[in-house]
């Protein structure tokens, strides 16, 4: 369960109107970026056929592939308003079970800096994925609009929080063409612990095939840290993801992923609503293995 600290009391400064004059300019690029995938999609698609799972990540499904595996890496610096940060470092991996079903696991999730008094080093994040995890995805509808399920149990492991939690969700994946992906994942998070909580999130994101190798992405949706205070507590993020894919003769080899993202960007219910000072930047490198 990846979660970032309830987003604090936002103010808008210079910094924060810089900020929004350089999400204008991405989202500027980003639009460039989907026109030209458009126009790409009118050609004709990379054969894939012979590969048991898609080099593009917009043809990819929401589930591995039977007896595909993968293991990922993931690398995320967290930066709050104050100048405090968190450096967070994920082992997790996924195994194709049939074509439908996939199992998942969060092996490793390691905090390896914080600010000073927050801890150090531990097996679990503060403000990230606070513990290991399991879960299941299944696909009960195939083609080019894919519908599943997935539920993922996590246990809390960071020194003086006791619990777990658990993410039932719903993955929604559509492929209007072979260079272009939506996806909205909405999911609500259960808290057991000493002080419970539900959250909701519901992220979209839409990722577009620039060549077979190479994709580009955005990531919004609406995001609740706890719903019993949802007034001041739900969000609307933004995100830019970049994605490059090593082909191999089975699939990607490897996939190199950086993003950039503002988890509570905008929170509408708040008296200074923009929150630009929180904010991720992470990579992700995640290996195939077809067995």
């Amino acid at each position: 369960m990846t979660v970032s600290l309830a987003p604090r009391a936002p103010t808008l400064s210079l910094a924060s109107l810089a900020s929004l004059a350089s999400l204008a300019s991405l989202a500027v690029v980003a639009s460039l970026a989907v026109t030209l995938t458009c126009r790409t999609a009118r050609a004709d698609p990379p054969d894939e056929s012979a590969m048991r799972l898609p080099v593009p990540e917009s043809e990819r499904p929401i589930t591995l592939p039977r007896h595909v595996a993968s293991a990922a890496v993931g690398f995320t610096f967290e930066r709050y308003p104050g100048d405090l940060g968190y450096a967070d470092l994920d082992v997790s991996g996924r195994f194709g079970i049939i074509d439908d079903l996939s199992v998942h696991a969060l092996v490793a999730p390691l905090q390896l800096s914080s600010p000073p008094g927050r801890g150090n080093f531990e097996y679990g994040q503060s403000v990230g994925n606070q513990g290991p995890g399991v879960g299941a995805t299944y696909r009960f509808v195939d083609g080019p609009v894919e519908v599943g399920a997935d539920l993922t149990a996590y246990v809390f492991t960071i020194p003086g929080l006791t619990g777990g939690s658990l993410t039932p969700s719903l993955p929604i994946r559509f492929h209007p063409t072979w260079a272009l992906r939506l996806d909205v994942d909405p999911d609500v998070v259960f808290v057991a612990a000493a002080s419970n909580a539900v959250r909701l999130h519901v992220p979209i994101t839409l990722r577009a095939n620039l060549t077979r190798s190479f994709d580009v992405g955005m990531t919004t949706g609406v995001s609740s840290y706890d719903l019993s205070n949802a007034r001041i507590d739900t969000g609307i993020p933004l995100g830019f993801l970049l994605g490059y894919a090593i082909p191999g003769s089975s699939g990607p080899v490897a996939d190199i992923d950086p993003f950039f993202t503002f988890p509570y960007l905008v929170l509408p219910g708040r008296a200074s609503p923009m929150n630009s000072g929180q904010w991720q930047v992470g990579l992700t490198v995640t290996g195939f293995l077809y067995l």
